[in-house]
């Protein structure tokens, strides 16, 4: 009668059992390892091996960087939209407890800063001193409660600019060496605040982004995207101070009906259509079409 080393087997003890069942293991994952070795040119830590998440990470981690190493053989740089994150980062996220304050340098306003933040090519942004402080904190709950992330404020103080950091907003020095009290309504440093306005807007455009710029003593009460992505055609939109509407429906208003419908970028919120902007605005060609803030 041949031998059956199973039959034995589970004749055995339950301790025996547990001993073959070790080294039977072991002679498995040795196998795996000394092939692996041998014939994929990378050691693997044996330990791994059983992990659920084993395969499928290292699948993932040769597939994420196959096309930045083809760029690299081919002598051409990764593009931005592949090496930058696929999700931004999230609004409201404290830093970590016990980090520093990063280098004032490092909230400098450059594209890729304002890329990180992009989404659908619209960037929402807004601005303000120490001053205006719960204005903006209420601006950007607004907009995250209308589920809207893609936006920046320009801290024109570096008070405030720490302030808003800590509290997990996304921000950018604006550079204006603001005072941090408020300036009062028509003092020459109000003034300052308005031409910094259209400075910064002269700067984020040629960034190649739709900028809805707002002021921070507004509130959107429904996410106004959808809206104005209606009027592809306008160069700008602009809300106005016009307090009777000159339409009944949601059409643009009539701008010529209206008697405080023209007051250029002074008003509470504009949608740029980046470059082409700047090129029909200040060549007297461009189109420009209104829309009261009723509704928003």
């Amino acid at each position: 009668m041949a031998w059956n080393p199973f039959h034995d087997i589970s004749n055995s003890k339950p301790l025996f059992l547990t001993i073959y069942a070790t080294v039977l293991i072991g002679i498995i994952c040795s196998s795996v390892y000394v092939f692996s070795a041998l014939y994929g040119g990378k050691t693997i830590d044996p330990t791994t091996l059983f992990s659920p998440g084993y395969s499928t990470t290292q699948h993932s981690t040769q597939v994420d960087h196959a096309p930045n190493s083809e760029l690299t053989k081919r002598g051409e740089a990764p593009s931005l939209s592949a090496s930058k994150p696929q999700r931004m980062k999230p609004l409201w996220e404290l830093p970590p407890p016990g980090s520093k304050m990063p280098p004032l340098k490092t909230f400098r306003l450059t594209k890729e800063l304002v890329s990180d933040r992009v989404k659908d090519n619209v960037i929402i942004v807004t601005f303000g001193n120490y001053a205006f402080m719960d204005f903006i904190l209420n601006w950007v709950k607004h907009l995250t409660d209308l589920g809207l992330h893609n936006l920046l404020v320009g801290a024109m103080d570096t008070k405030l600019l720490e302030a808003l950091y800590w509290k997990g907003v996304p921000v950018f020095d604006m550079e204006s060496h603001m005072s941090t009290v408020d300036v009062g309504w028509g003092s020459p440093t109000f003034h300052k605040m308005g031409r910094e306005k259209v400075i910064l807007i002269d700067v984020m455009l040629p960034f190649g982004y739709e900028l809805l710029m707002c002021d921070t003593d507004m509130v959107w009460l429904k996410n106004p995207l959808p809206y104005l992505a209606r009027y592809p055609e306008a160069d700008i939109l602009t809300s106005t101070d016009q307090v009777i509407p000159t339409v009944v429906d949601d059409r643009l208003e009539n701008w010529q009906e209206g008697e405080d419908c023209i007051k250029g970028f002074d008003d509470c919120s504009c949608l740029f259509h980046t470059l082409r902007f700047l090129v029909h605005f200040f060549s007297s060609q461009s189109s420009v079409l209104y829309k009261s803030s009723v509704g928003f």
